[in-house]
């Protein structure tokens, strides 16, 4: 069966049962090629890094001797990575357990974000990754704690040049590490609010010992961030 535009799309993060299967007897393993992307979802994922790169460097701008430039740049490349670090990690085991996955924008949360951040809070809702397939209590689960995983993971891998300032690596470095580790750290913590629809909900419900080891290691590193200040 091929998705066509008249195919019902449920969003991932809030449920973890989706309306549209492929026929009784058809396991997802046998799910015809998906396309990968679209135009929509391409447009939306440059609106939310668009708006979100603005928020942050908003937040950002005046720490430090730099420009505009530069914190905008800045601001762009923690977007970037963390961004679609985690939406691309939600849309990867989506895809894995067979469905048809593709980001789309909240633009009125969007809105909301840009809005927030003159007012010094940075607003991490930009939309959600929605899917169509046939998903488990457990496999929900597993896509919505592979996009805050995935920020931990990473923020992980950099907090050795986020948090010390070796000999032999420029300043430069550091501060490009510390923006990156600090960015997606608050974009993982903050989908770990056990509240709909955020990635938290969906992991409390699946598994409560693996929400909340995760949220332990969303503090641990939140305050790392925080005390790097």
């Amino acid at each position: 069966m091929r998705l066509g535009k008249k195919s019902r799309y449920d969003v991932v993060e809030p449920t973890y049962t989706v309306s549209y299967n492929y026929g009784s007897g058809t396991s997802s393993s046998f799910a015809p090629k998906l396309p990968w992307t679209s135009t929509t979802e391409i447009r939306d994922i440059l609106a939310a890094v668009s708006v979100l790169t603005l928020a942050f460097f908003w937040l950002g701008y005046g720490a430090g001797d730099h420009g505009v430039l530069y914190h905008l740049s800045l601001a762009a490349l923690s977007v970037i990575v963390g961004f679609l670090l985690h939406e691309l990690s939600h849309k990867v085991v989506a895809r894995k357990y067979g469905c048809w996955a593709e980001f789309r924008a909240d633009f009125r949360m969007l809105g909301l974000a840009l809005l927030m951040s003159f007012f010094g809070f940075l607003l991490a809702a930009p939309g959600a990754v929605m899917i169509a397939g046939r998903v488990t209590k457990e496999q929900n689960g597993r896509i919505s704690l592979a996009g805050p995983g995935s920020n931990f993971l990473a923020a992980v891998v950099l907090m050795p040049f986020a948090m010390f300032t070796m000999s032999g690596i420029p300043e430069l470095v550091h501060e490009i590490a510390f923006s990156l580790y600090f960015f997606s750290v608050f974009l993982g913590a903050f989908n770990m609010i056990p509240f709909m629809p955020f990635d938290g909900a969906k992991i409390w419900h699946w598994d409560k010992r693996v929400y909340i080891i995760t949220l332990v290691i969303a503090g641990l590193l939140f305050y790392l961030a925080l005390a790097g200040f």
